[in-house]
């Protein structure tokens, strides 16, 4: 097994040339292909919080996530290319929150 591939995405740090490569890898900007969607229940109706308020999720496309590694680990290793993304294993991946992203994925889970 190789070194595991930890994906944090700063959007500070995000250029716009990656912006613009994840769209033409995506086929959809960045904002839209991330963008938390209503949870909907069986009975297809969005499913709603103690509050009331429909609850969220981020479900990211395995061409969206390709890419978000692509840029993440291009920007420490030049040479890492869209291929070197597709071929990482998903055991090998840590998904961890950014930094004032006090979310994330909480423990570094496994995606």
């Amino acid at each position: 097994m190789t070194d595991s591939i930890s994906l944090r995405i700063d959007p500070d740090n995000l250029t716009i040339g990656d912006l613009e490569d994840f769209e033409d890898v995506v086929g959809q900007p960045i904002y839209q292909a991330l963008a938390p969607r209503p949870v909907i229940g069986a009975d297809g109706k969005r499913v709603l919080d103690e509050k009331g308020r429909p609850e969220l999720e981020t479900q990211v496309s395995t061409k969206a996530l390709k890419a978000l590694i692509w840029i993440s680990q291009r920007a420490v290793k030049p040479d890492f290319s869209l291929e070197d993304a597709r071929n990482v294993k998903v055991g090998e991946l840590q998904i961890v929150a950014s930094e004032g992203d006090p979310k994330g994925n909480g423990e570094g889970q496994n995606g």
